[in-house]
């Protein structure tokens, strides 16, 4: 997929829309106070990394340049926090491009604004190197799912971690 930020996100926008309502619009897992919505892409090495939101999942994007993962195989990609597990898929009107689970399905989100402050803060984590993202413990807990990202910032989850969510919790069981 080729362009710009705001026409990459449009593109998104209009083709997983249409997904939305062609194919999932009957699943029970859909969570109706939610939109389809692509979240922060900017460049990333050689591709452009972001979030698409929708009602059935949130998932961390990576539209490549070029040597995409294949169709269904598994990839590992370097981002400035450190290395991520993409999936390899392909949508008509997209092309190519590389998705990383990182909620599904998306009940837990309140709302929409929500669903896109985490997407925001997930993009922020993942997108600047690891020795920035260590911060110290705030003094009070809670504050919600951002407040939490934060807090777990410096821990290390895989895949099945975060889809439990796992960052939420802030003992050291939860990992």
């Amino acid at each position: 997929m080729n362009g710009d930020a705001e026409a990459v996100r449009q593109q998104l926008e209009e083709v997983f829309g249409r997904i939305q309502r062609e194919r999932m619009q009957d699943l029970p897992l859909l969570h109706h106070g939610l939109a389809v919505e692509a979240v922060g892409f900017r460049r990333s090495g050689a591709a452009r990394v972001g979030v698409l939101i929708t009602p059935w999942a949130m998932n961390l994007l990576r539209l490549p340049d070029d040597d995409p993962i294949a169709v269904g195989a598994f990839g590992t990609r370097e981002l400035p926090r450190g290395p991520v597990d993409f999936i390899g898929a392909r949508e008509e009107d997209v092309g190519p491009y590389e998705t990383c689970s990182l909620f599904s399905p998306m009940q837990r989100f309140e709302d929409q604004a929500a669903a896109r402050a985490v997407a925001f803060e997930t993009l922020s984590l993942l997108l600047r190197p690891g020795p920035d993202l260590r911060r110290p413990e705030p003094q009070r807990q809670g504050g919600g799912p951002i407040a939490a990202l934060r807090r777990n910032a410096g821990r290390d989850f895989d895949r099945r971690r975060v889809l439990r969510g796992d960052f939420l919790n802030d003992d050291g069981d939860s990992r």
